[in-house]
């Protein structure tokens, strides 16, 4: 066995072993409470997906089957916990802060052990030779993005994939975007100009005039690698795959923000991901970069108008419409991040804002089990991580502050350690995993204090503002772009450009 995996198992055996610490913590009336949620999870998923295999698409469920949804065993352990700590531990704070450690512990159990199984299953799978050369049309939407959309281009240009066409659609820019892109037409560059209607104007539009059997889109702040495109290609082989997202990489990392958030997507993208991805389902299928056969996005209804995420949007449609969607971790685009906490913080916010407007929009996929495994375990994960962890963090803060003031300061400090020790190790073995740069675990505790706080504060404002605003859209917040990546010097020559009114592509005006 390579010394690599040794390393990631050994990391892994520690990481699991340690967060056992979490115990200690806890009342033992808590403690047999959470390994009977872990085998009761376990078991009613094992049982509901062979209940599920013996079913056609179109079979009525039974109704048992309603309650195998992570969402309501959570509820249930909740209710089972309170009712047996009641008095135990008459504190509500401490109530939740025990229901909270409960939660990660349950969810780093299973998401480290399926990630490791991914990873390993991964390895068989990479090396072999792969004969599915579809069409690719990436589609790049772009509105002002004049700082970055040249190094973009080059990158897609230069990459070795070479049935593909290029398209930018300028979405009523009102810099010097149509310019830039208007060079690259010599090269073989499609360049569309349209009306401002929006990116999910921008995709559709780019979606009718492609010609290719999958299309890749491609933020026009982000670049692939050479090797992306055929790496993201070669998850299509399975005829059941329907989307394929690539492996996002920040590549600014020259401050201590731009670094915490090249850990986050490393993390987020190598162990939550990689976890999900066992059943067939992802989070998000980025739309900075990822691809999706064209015949799925047909019949997943394309981009839908005033949605600040489209693209996870687009993935819960396509999981709806029971389509497959996997990751590509060799299929490496880097992407440029904020650099200030105000551009981190408009970022943020309307990307939260986004996830709560579709949890909104999509809110049948919490009770229909026909939605599968987005019903079961994807959909309630995320409602639980952006709902109950951020004001379970609150509850931290607070308790903790308490615990100070009584002198309690040992026992916050053996807790913050054993928290600190396990966010280090989960950073290291996502970094072993992506075969990414170590240094960035020394990073990993802003992940306990500091950068988290940070998260969750912004998470629960965005859910209040979708609350107040009753679901419906809200101005996407922009970000100051950096560009300081030169692009090489092309020649000013240009050829043919396509100009396209907002409303003569059917779908897709404002």
């Amino acid at each position: 066995m390579p010394m690599k995996n040794i390393s990631i198992f050994i990391v892994a055996a520690l990481f699991l072993i340690l967060l056992m610490g979490i115990f200690y913590f806890m009342p033992a009336e808590s403690v047999w409470i959470a390994l009977g949620a872990l085998i009761v999870i376990l078991v009613f998923h094992f049982l509901s997906r062979l209940v599920k295999g013996k079913q056609s698409r179109e079979s009525k469920p039974s109704p048992w089957q309603n309650l195998t949804s992570l969402l309501v065993i959570f509820v249930i352990i909740f209710i089972i916990f309170v009712a047996t700590l009641w008095d135990v531990v008459p504190s509500a704070l401490v109530h939740v802060l025990l229901v909270s450690l409960i939660f990660t512990m349950l969810i780093n159990f299973l998401t480290v052990p399926l990630a490791i199984f991914h990873k390993l299953r991964e390895k068989k799978e990479i090396f072999q030779p792969s004969t599915y050369k579809p069409r690719v049309s990436i589609i790049v939407p772009a509105y002002n993005e004049e700082k970055v959309l040249a190094r973009t281009l080059e990158a897609l240009i230069e990459a070795d994939y070479a049935d593909k066409e290029i398209i930018v659609i300028d979405d009523g820019s009102k810099d010097n975007t149509y310019s830039v892109a208007s060079e690259f037409s010599r090269h073989g560059v499609k360049v569309v100009r349209r009306l401002n209607g929006g990116k999910f104007a921008a995709l559709n539009t780019g979606i009718a005039v492609s010609s290719g059997e999958i299309i890749m889109t491609v933020d026009a702040d982000s670049m692939v690698a050479r090797a992306a495109i055929t790496e993201m290609v070669r998850g299509f082989e399975d005829p059941q795959v329907g989307g394929v997202a690539g492996n996002l990489k920040v590549f600014n990392r020259n401050n201590l923000l731009t670094k915490l958030q090249a850990l986050e997507y490393i993390v987020q993208i190598q162990i939550v991901r990689r976890a999900f991805e066992n059943f067939g389902s992802l989070t998000v299928a980025s739309g900075a970069f990822s691809a999706f056969r064209k015949s799925a996005l047909e019949e997943a209804g394309y981009y839908d108008p005033d949605y600040l995420l489209e693209d996870f949007d687009m993935t819960i449609k396509m999981l709806k419409s029971h389509q497959i969607l996997h990751g590509s971790n060799e299929a490496i685009c880097y992407t440029e991040a904020p650099e200030t906490f105000r551009d981190v913080y408009r970022q943020r916010l309307s990307w939260f804002r986004g996830d709560f407007q579709n949890f909104w929009k999509h809110r049948d996929a919490f009770f229909n089990p026909r939605f599968g495994i987005m019903n079961k375990l994807t959909f309630p994960y995320m409602l639980l991580s952006m709902t109950l962890v951020p004001f379970a963090s609150l509850v931290v803060v607070v308790t903790s502050v308490i615990m100070l003031i009584d002198g309690e300061w040992m026992t916050l400090v053996m807790a913050f350690a054993l928290f600190a020790v396990l966010q280090l190790l989960l950073s290291i073995l996502a970094i072993l995993v992506a075969d990414d740069d170590l240094k960035l675990a020394l990073y990993s505790p802003l992940f306990i204090i500091g950068y988290k706080q940070f998260l969750d504060f912004t998470m629960i404002k965005a859910m209040i503002d979708i609350i107040v605003a009753g679901g419906t859209y809200l101005r996407r917040e922009r970000v100051t772009r950096i560009g300081d990546v030169p692009h090489a010097q092309l020649p000013a020559q240009a050829g043919p450009v396509l100009e396209l009114p907002a409303k003569s592509v059917k779908g897709v005006g404002n």
